[in-house]
């Protein structure tokens, strides 16, 4: 379908964060859809003003003198739709990561079937798993009820029975939150949403619509094999934001201007990062980490298969459970050498209580830095604890979140990057410098040419492709022999030595042919390689051999360790 078909050429994406509120503008240029500018503004979710139209007002306004584009009519109202002299916009979309964590609690039939499944969809929000209950708990049942009413939760995911399966037990655990739900007072009585044998959607409905708001999605266990959890979160998704309604003043007010109900970013991201995963190499996946404030949405897709995950960290107010989480040795031994650890601590801390804050010094910009390294870390496990990394690592890394895009030069964001995620194989590292990321994935169900054609331009940055090595040969020893040539000719050989960086030019929008001799013992993919010639593009820092092995690991001994980070610093540091 083509733009003029669909009647959309000016298409505005609100994007409400715990901190920033941002206005995106899209617009047809030249027949395609194109990123034009952002607007943003400081939060107002919470007092003094606590109503989050008035951030996007003043985002708004901030995109009117961007673009010098009239958005508003004189009453501060939006102008849709686009009229004939260019004033107004077509469409509007709204994505969301503002909220508070909510208390969920889940129940199952088996705890290694269906209660893993439900437990994987309520990752999938901004929430916290309170309680969870399957048939073999070794609670009683007093105890069962007791522990969930202290538990207070918001919401209750109930899954159980694949299609056509088990009956009595779900109609069993049915009667169980029944009872629950009639020992709470009315008006703290949570949503239940049931994701289990569909053909007992109508009985459990029927035993639980008398006692709170009751909705139904897809089986996340259809059958023993399988999981289904993509469809559940996008019928979960819907619940959440009623839920939010009551709780974020201003967003129900905003809802009736759009084109598509507000979609939490972390359902938004999914669906873009699925998209690119099924045209890209079907052998590895897209992972895409969004740091925010309060959270971290994670995205890993291979062949249209995702695992969507919000984790209770980030760069602001997430950052303090991060710190609790994490001994100081394990932030601490990425700091150059000669930083004051109490200085360093005292500044850590100083980030919890001052979220925006922007470190003033070179050495303050390092601490965090080796901060945000470690917290990279901390979500990579996490990630691998639940099981949620393709195996064969990831061809396209995207990385959002103003602490992952703009923070310091490109080769330093970059080694920040690759010391914290640790790559395996050939990867591309793509920034979302401008966060549009979840604002694509929302506009996706209704326009879904706009992010196809966006993802194609140049509103992301190419950062660098990256080939990570993994070898056990002595450090110093070669590893590789890299031959690059360029689509004019020019060619670059480079030999690469076990625990170094190597760097080799090649500009953004440009395109090369590289050949790999490796040394015995020397591994590129987590698969044997078929092939030793690839297909390479370049980026703001080039294309990039990392040889220091995988996982990375750093020396003991602080002075020897403090002169490898500077030696690997000076490695990536332009020439």
């Amino acid at each position: 379908m083509s733009p003029a078909n669909q009647e959309a050429y000016s298409v505005m994406a609100l994007d409400i964060g715990t901190v920033h509120t941002r206005a995106l503008l899209f617009e047809i240029v030249e027949e395609t859809y194109h990123f034009i500018a952002a607007g943003v503004a400081p939060s107002t979710t919470e007092l003094p003003q606590n109503d989050i139209g008035i951030g996007v007002q003043i985002a708004i306004r901030d995109l009117q003198n961007l673009t010098g584009r009239i958005l508003l009519n004189q009453q501060g109202s939006l102008i849709i739709p686009c009229q004939m002299n260019g004033e107004g916009i077509d469409r509007i979309f709204i994505t969301y990561s503002v909220g508070r964590r909510l208390a969920i609690a889940t129940f199952g039939l088996m705890s290694d079937v269906s209660l893993q499944s439900i437990n994987k969809l309520a990752s999938t929000v901004t929430g916290q798993i309170v309680e969870s209950i399957s048939l073999n708990d070794p609670r009683t049942i007093h105890e069962q009820i007791d522990d969930t009413l202290n538990a207070h939760p918001d919401l209750i995911l109930f899954a159980g029975g694949t299609d056509r399966g088990a009956s009595r037990s779900v109609k069993k655990m049915a009667n169980l939150i029944a009872a629950i739900l009639q020992l709470m007072p009315k008006s703290a009585r949570p949503p239940v949403v049931y994701s289990g044998n569909l053909l007992l959607a109508k009985p459990v409905q029927e035993t639980l619509d008398a006692f709170t708001v009751f909705s139904n999605t897809g089986n996340v266990r259809p059958n023993m094999e399988n999981e289904e959890i993509d469809q559940a979160a996008e019928e979960l998704a819907k619940v959440v934001t009623t839920l939010r309604y009551e709780e974020i003043d201003g967003l129900k007010q905003l809802t009736p201007l759009c084109n598509d109900s507000p979609c939490p970013s972390a359902i938004a991201i999914g669906r873009i990062t699925r998209f690119l995963s099924k045209v890209r190499d079907p052998e590895k996946g897209v992972l895409s980490i969004d740091l925010g404030a309060a959270s971290t949405i994670t995205a890993s897709a291979v062949a249209g298969e995702l695992n969507l995950n919000v984790l209770p960290v980030g760069s602001a107010q997430g950052f303090e459970k991060f710190l609790k989480a994490t001994p100081f040795s394990e932030i601490s031994q990425w700091f150059p050498t000669g930083t004051n650890f109490e200085e360093a601590r005292e500044q850590l801390w100083q980030k919890t209580l001052f979220p925006a804050s922007l470190p003033m010094t070179v050495e303050a910009l390092s601490v965090e830095h080796s901060a945000y390294r470690q917290l990279l870390r901390y979500i990579m496990r996490e990630l691998a604890a639940r099981g949620a990394l393709a195996e064969n690592g990831y061809e396209t890394i995207l990385c959002s979140g103003a602490a992952l895009t703009q923070s310091g030069s490109p080769r330093q964001l970059l080694k920040m990057l690759l010391d914290g995620i640790q790559p395996q194989g050939i990867s591309t590292f793509i920034l979302d410098s401008h966060s549009i990321l979840p604002t694509l994935g929302a506009i996706a169900r209704t326009l879904p040419l706009l992010p196809v054609q966006v993802l194609e331009s140049s509103a992301f940055t190419n950062l660098a492709t990256v080939i990570s090595t993994d070898s056990n040969l002595r450090i110093g020893s070669q590893i590789l022999h890299a031959h690059l040539q360029t689509s004019d000719g020019k060619t670059t050989e480079v030999i690469v030595k076990q625990g170094t960086l190597a760097v080799i030019p090649l500009r953004t929008g440009e395109s090369a042919t590289l050949d790999l001799e490796l040394n015995r013992g020397v591994q590129v993919e987590s698969f044997e390689l078929q092939d030793t010639h690839f297909k390479v593009n370049g980026g703001l820092c080039g294309l990039i051999i990392d040889a220091r092995g995988r996982p990375i690991r750093l020396p003991k001994n602080p002075a020897i360790r403090g002169e490898l980070l500077g030696r690997w610093d000076s490695m990536l540091a332009p020439k």
